[in-house]
């Protein structure tokens, strides 16, 4: 009798030990990672207490993302808003209790709500709660163009597609425009009516940023990467000279170019590029190999 109570308490101790060891690691080691997961519902609404940083627009100046106060029994809480509505929705993304975050509001989120290592952000973060203020944000002047990105989505208009237009000197994105777009007003309480939009294309996926999450081939694009790859090698230089018969044969199957109808003839590789010949970077590819 006194062997079976003594295996009993060794089998109790050994499950408050396993208790006390899994309830250290899940409060201390594990804590960080599970505060920043993205589907943390407890750290989402306690941020709603933050008077989150504004996201605007510089040329010209518009308001993409500003905040609504409200005073829910004794506690302030702030709530996102979208002026611009459809215009820069894929790209500022969304800030929701609900259905978590996206684009901009996501990325940016840690700046945005004040959270990040920043020795002046944190200084301004701790005296506004010694003094028992909310919490002020960092705001975002992001470089889109939002003449230039109306046009892209009018152009756009219901077909399915992307339209990214950088400047070439700085990088800056002046446009970044998904069609179909959506309204980041209506996720939080109309989320199931946002699917239901008029597109040439199925699934149409709104939600979906096809300018930096669609899945798309190449193309000519990849040209660019030939070019530089014949430059590199020193066998090839921007005059170097080819003859365009219209197609390149690869593997018993030709490969022509867009326009088939009329082959360039004697062409060198900055108008190949220009015109974007097909033969003339399918011949360079087979010289140059696959390394």
């Amino acid at each position: 009798m006194n062997e079976r109570i003594i295996r009993l308490l060794y089998v109790s101790l050994g499950l408050v030990a396993a208790l006390v060891v899994m309830t250290t690691y899940w409060q201390t080691w594990a804590a960080p990672a599970l505060a920043d997961r993205q589907d943390n519902a407890i750290k989402r609404v306690a941020e709603f207490s933050i008077d989150r940083g504004t996201i605007v627009s510089g040329s010209p100046f518009r308001r993409l993302a500003r905040n609504v106060r409200r005073e829910l029994d004794t506690q302030t809480l702030f709530f996102r808003r979208y002026p611009q509505g459809e215009l820069a929705a894929h790209a500022v993304g969304y800030s929701t209790a609900a259905r978590s975050r996206t684009g901009l509001e996501r990325s940016l989120n840690d700046y945005l709500t004040s959270s990040t290592a920043n020795l002046s952000t944190l200084v301004d973060k701790a005296l506004d709660e010694l003094r028992g203020k909310a919490v002020q944000g960092n705001d975002v002047v992001v470089n889109l163009n939002l003449a230039a990105q109306q046009v892209a989505l009018e152009q756009l208009g219901r077909r399915c597609g992307a339209v990214v237009a950088l400047d070439p000197r700085t990088g800056k994105v002046r446009v970044m425009a998904s069609s179909p777009s959506f309204d980041p007003n209506r996720v939080e309480n109309d989320f199931g009516s946002i699917e239901n939009v008029t597109a040439d294309c199925r699934p149409a996926s709104p939600l979906l940023n096809r300018a930096n999450a669609g899945l798309y081939v190449p193309g000519s694009t990849f040209k660019v990467i030939t070019a530089a790859a014949a430059l590199e090698s020193k066998k090839y230089m921007p005059e170097s000279s080819f003859v365009d018969p219209g197609y390149c044969t690869v593997y018993g199957k030709r490969v022509t170019n867009f326009d088939t109808s009329r082959p360039f003839g004697t062409i060198d590789l900055e108008d190949a590029l220009t015109y974007s010949v097909n033969s003339v970077f399918c011949n360079i590819g087979k010289k140059l190999g696959a390394k």
